[in-house]
């Protein structure tokens, strides 16, 4: 990545000041500009030495910008767009941290059809149920997979990823949500699920009976409702078919429990077991 390229990151909570921390400790010599709405945010950004400059306005902070990160919720990054679209330096490039593309793009399209400046789709696979500024980590991108959907602009943006430690693949917006509804989406909505289920009648008698099972099981469930609610709003049609098929493993587990064959049950968990470590073996990640 050219150091020399000034960044600007637009939303200052655990992906933009990840982004921003990993740079800065990397040895990033350009200028990172930074944008908050909060007036709190933006002075404990500039007190930590997280940007050079802070802006209460999105379009003053990428004025002298060659890359432009939008690290908030989706249907938030359309809005951000819109209002720095005519700000932007011509031959910037605009990427974002969103967990689903094919809705994105199709809407960020004609925003830069007459502009100068270009939208390259990505999405860093990191993050954690914590949130806020506070929540930075330097190492969050470190070793992780980022996705970057091909397009002019996408090098640039490959290379920013890479600069903070990420594994680049490009893939599709369509492949790319297809994916992530699996993975990703699914994961969350079980374990949202899960905690709704548990809670249902009366919490106050059921929690101290919760053990670290329903927290390791239910920890994302923690996760901001304004990011997912986005998420699932823009990858509907994906994560309904993952559902259905979620669906049906449930209903084959009602099935063996019905029929009360010990070993259809223990093969089960089995298999359970096996797929699971399966995954974590292959996952350079997860397998720590």
């Amino acid at each position: 990545m050219d150091e020399q390229n000034n960044i600007a990151i637009l939303g200052l909570g655990l992906m933009g000041a990840s982004l921003s921390l990993g740079l800065k400790q990397r040895g990033f010599s350009g200028c990172i500009f930074g944008y908050a709405r909060r007036k709190e945010t933006r002075t404990q950004a500039l007190e930590a030495g997280m940007v050079d400059e802070v802006f209460s306005d999105p379009a003053e902070a990428v004025r002298e910008a060659d890359i432009v990160v939008i690290c908030v919720p989706i249907w938030t990054i359309v809005q951000l767009a819109e209002q720095i679209v005519p700000a932007l330096k011509p031959g910037a490039v605009v990427t974002d941290v969103g967990s689903t593309k094919s809705e994105l793009l199709k809407t960020m399209a004609p925003l830069f059809k007459e502009s100068n400046a270009r939208f390259v789709g990505s999405h860093p696979i990191a993050g954690s149920e914590k949130t806020g500024i506070e929540a930075g980590n330097p190492d969050l991108y470190q070793d992780r997979l980022t996705v970057v959907c091909p397009s002019e602009g996408a090098p640039k943006i490959s290379n920013l990823w890479k600069a903070v430690g990420s594994e680049v693949v490009e893939m599709s917006p369509e492949q790319h949500d297809a994916m992530l509804a699996s993975t990703s989406h699914l994961p969350h909505m079980v374990a949202a699920a899960l905690a709704r289920s548990v809670a249902n009648g009366d919490p106050r008698k059921k929690a101290g009976f919760c053990g670290t099972g329903f927290k390791d099981t239910t920890r994302v469930a923690s996760g901001s409702a304004d990011m997912w609610v986005d998420i699932i709003d823009t990858n509907r049609t994906a994560l309904e078919a993952e559902l259905g098929r979620f669906h049906e493993e449930l209903q084959g587990l009602i099935q063996i429990l019905h029929d009360g064959n010990q070993d259809d049950i223990r093969k089960w968990l089995e298999d359970a077991a096996t797929d699971r470590n399966q995954i974590l073996k292959l996952n350079r990640v997860l397998k720590r």
